[in-house]
C-alpha cells in the first residue's frame, strides 16, 4: 500500500527556514521606497491645480544623467506622479515623419548595432524616435551627422537612454536632446555590450511646436588663466564649487580690440590625468572660435564637470585676457497635480533609481498649458536611510545565487519525493 507523502517530514528543519527565507526574501526587494540622498519641502499649496515645480541647479546638479532619480511625495508617504516638461510631452499632438534608413546592421564581434539615415532635402532636425524590438537591456547610443561621409560631427558620445515602458514585442526609444542640425547623414551606434542587440525597426523625426529655450545661471565657477606654461597657448581653468550639468558657457573677453583665436574645451580624466576633449555642436561650425564680432557662446548639452580647461591658440599673438565665464543650464521643471492645503517633499539624488512610470503621461493633452510656477525650499541631506525609508539593493549577481539556491533545494525536495515514493511502491 502506497502510503500518503507528507512534505513537511521530507524537507529538513534547515532546508525550511531556508525555503521560507527565500521566500520572504524576494518580495522585499520589490517593494518599498528607495534611499534618496536629499530631500526638499515645496511650498504649501493655496488651490488645487497642476504646477511647474522649478529644479534650480542646485537640484538638477545632485541627479543623475537621465534627472529620472526625483519623486514626490506627501506627509503621509504616498508618491505623487508627475511629467517633466520636455521636448518628448509635445510628441503626442506633433506630426511625424518616416526616415529612411540606408544601413541597419548589427557587428556581433564590435557589440553594437550601426544605423544610417538618409537625410537628402537637409531637412533640419532635433530628435529622433526609433521603433526597436522589446529589450530590457541598457542603450548606450552614439549619434553623429556629415555632409559626404567622410568628416562627422558628433553630437551625442556614448549616452544612455532608456526606452519607453511597453508590454508588446515592440518598444519605442525617443532621442530628443540634440542640438538642431541639416546634416545630409546621421549614423547612430546601438552599443548592446555582450547583452542581446538592440534591434531597429524603423526610425522617426516628430516636427515639435518651436519652444523659447530658458537658461538659468548656475553657481559661478572660478577661473584661473595661464600664459606661460605651454608656448603660444592660453589654459583658462574653471572650476565649480560642485560638480553642474552646463548647457552653455559664455566667455567675456577685456583685450585686444580685434582677435579670432581657435580654441577647445577639455575636462581631464580623474583615474589617469589625461586630457579629454568634450564633443560639442557650436551652430554649423566644426572648431570653435572666440571672436571679438561674436557673443562668444558655446552650446553643450548637458555635460556633466567640475573642472573644465579652455585652450586658446594664440599663435603669435598677444594672449586673451579673460574678465569673466558665466556657465547656463536649460531650465528644468516638473508638472504635478498638487491638492490644496496639502505639503508635499521632493526626496532626491540615486544613480540606481530608474525612471518612474505614471499613467499621467498618457493625458499630457489635458494638462493646462498655463500654470503656476513653485520653486523648492532648503535641500537637507538624509543621513539615516532608516528614517526617510529605504528600498532594499542587492547586487544581480545575489540574486543569481539565491535563485540557484532555490533551484537546487528544489531538486533535492524532488529528488527525496520520488525516492520516498518509490520506496513505499515497493514496499
Amino acid at each position: 500500500m502506497t502510503n500518503k507523502l507528507s512534505l513537511p517530514k521530507i524537507i529538513t528543519g534547515k532546508m525550511k527556514k531556508t525555503v521560507v527565507i527565500l521566500l520572504f526574501l524576494f518580495p522585499a526587494l520589490s517593494f518599498g521606497q528607495y534611499f534618496f540622498q536629499y530631500k526638499a519641502d515645496l511650498p504649501r499649496i493655496d488651490s488645487t491645480y497642476f504646477y511647474e515645480i522649478f529644479l534650480p541647479p542646485r537640484v538638477t546638479s545632485k541627479l543623475n544623467y537621465k534627472f529620472s532619480d526625483i519623486r514626490i511625495y506627501d506627509l503621509r508617504g504616498k508618491e505623487i506622479p508627475y511629467i517633466r516638461d520636455t521636448e518628448e510631452n509635445r510628441f503626442k499632438t506633433a506630426r511625424r515623419r518616416k526616415l529612411r534608413i540606408i544601413q541597419n546592421e548589427h557587428k556581433l564581434a564590435k557589440k553594437y548595432t550601426v544605423v544610417m539615415i538618409h537625410n537628402p532635402d537637409r531637412n533640419n532636425l532635433a530628435n529622433f524616435v526609433f521603433i526597436i524590438k522589446n529589450t530590457d537591456a541598457q542603450i548606450w547610443v552614439n549619434i553623429s551627422g556629415s555632409n559626404d561621409l567622410k568628416n562627422w560631427q558628433i553630437l551625442k558620445n556614448n549616452v544612455r537612454y532608456q526606452k519607453d515602458f511597453s508590454d508588446s514585442a515592440t518598444a519605442q526609444l525617443v532621442i530628443n536632446d540634440l542640438p538642431e542640425t541639416n546634416f545630409e547623414y546621421y549614423r547612430i551606434i546601438f552599443f548592446d555590450f555582450n547583452r542581446q542587440p538592440i534591434v531597429i525597426l524603423n526610425a522617426y523625426t516628430f516636427l515639435v511646436e518651436k519652444k523659447v529655450v530658458q537658461y538659468v545661471e548656475v553657481p559661478r565657477p572660478k577661473f584661473f588663466q595661464d600664459d606661460t606654461t605651454e608656448p603660444q597657448k592660453t589654459i583658462v581653468k574653471i572650476s565649480f564649487k560642485d560638480p553642474q550639468y552646463i548647457d552653455k558657457i559664455v566667455f567675456k573677453i577685456e583685450s585686444p580690440e580685434y582677435y579670432l583665436r581657435k580654441a577647445e574645451l577639455t575636462t581631464r580624466d580623474t583615474a589617469s590625468g589625461k586630457k579629454i576633449r568634450l564633443k560639442y555642436y557650436f551652430g554649423n561650425q566644426k572648431d570653435f572660435y572666440l571672436c571679438s564680432d561674436s557673443s562668444n557662446e558655446l552650446l553643450l548639452s548637458r555635460y556633466y564637470a567640475k573642472d573644465l580647461y579652455l585652450v586658446v591658440y594664440n599663435d603669435n599673438n598677444e594672449p586673451l585676457k579673460f574678465s569673466d565665464i558665466r556657465a547656463y543650464q536649460v531650465k528644468e521643471h516638473i508638472i504635478a497635480r498638487l491638492e490644496k492645503g496639502k505639503k508635499y517633499v521632493l526626496k532626491f539624488g540615486n544613480q540606481n533609481v530608474p525612471a518612474p512610470i505614471y499613467d499621467l503621461k498618457y493625458f499630457i493633452n489635458k494638462i493646462p498649458r498655463n500654470r503656476p510656477e513653485i520653486t523648492v525650499g532648503k535641500i537637507i541631506k538624509l543621513s539615516n536611510p532608516k528614517t526617510e525609508g529605504k528600498r532594499l539593493y542587492i547586487r544581480p549577481i545575489y540574486l543569481w545565487i539565491a535563485l540557484i539556491v532555490v533551484f537546487i533545494i528544489m531538486i533535492i525536495i524532488s529528488v527525496k519525493i520520488f525516492t520516498k515514493y518509490k520506496t513505499d511502491e515497493i514496499v
